[in-house]
């Protein structure tokens, strides 16, 4: 497993990367170099989870682990030396994946990485179940408002208004809702360009 530290402390990152290597020799430790920010050290060094270790709960140094979330989809352990419940929220909330309070005595290692990486996947499935949850209602949405407008503006019932966008799907061999969607556009266009007109 290939990991990258953060710490804006350059001794404290060396120290922490010492004791996880001393902890478990397979692990690869990188640092982030001092004139690198995290996003571009993610891509030099390809890591396969990051640990950020910070003195003290600091609310700038999560916006770094919340770009790094929403662009790289890594899972993050955090490591601070003072317990501060508002910043674990906020540190969870910003992608966090694993938060500890460890002092001076660091935790044994290797279980806070396995149970981090399972957090991970399950959340990243999690999300990508919801997403697909979501893409499924709003087509449907869209399928019924394609179906009120033919119902409005031609006149037709909801059978015969799903029967012909089915029909259309079908012979451009595109989906449902694709074929709603450029419906709708085509009904604005036209609303758009009498208003112009």
């Amino acid at each position: 497993m290939k990991i990258l530290v953060v710490d804006l402390d350059g001794a404290r990152a060396a120290s922490l990367a010492a004791r996880v290597r001393a902890q478990d020799e397979t692990l690869g430790v990188t640092l982030v170099r001092a004139d690198e920010n995290l996003l571009d050290a993610v891509q030099r060094a390809a890591p396969d989870l990051v640990i950020v270790d910070m003195e003290r709960p600091d609310r700038d140094g999560l916006d770094s682990v919340r770009l790094l979330h929403g662009q790289e989809g890594l899972p993050v352990v955090m490591f601070v030396d003072d317990d501060d419940p508002a910043f674990m929220e906020a540190a969870i909330a910003a992608g966090v994946s694993s938060y500890h309070v460890h002092g001076a005595a660091l935790p044994e290692i290797k279980p806070i990485l396995r149970a981090a990486m399972a957090f991970f996947r399950h959340t990243q499935g999690l999300n990508a179940r919801i997403a697909e949850a979501e893409g499924r209602i709003a087509a449907r949405n869209t399928i019924e408002a394609a179906k009120r407008l033919l119902r409005t503006r031609d006149g037709l019932s909801e059978p015969a208004a799903h029967r012909l966008l089915q029909r259309r799907a079908m012979d451009q061999q595109r989906k449902l809702a694709e074929i709603a969607e450029a419906l709708l556009c085509e009904a604005g266009q036209d609303k758009a360009g009498r208003r112009d007109g």
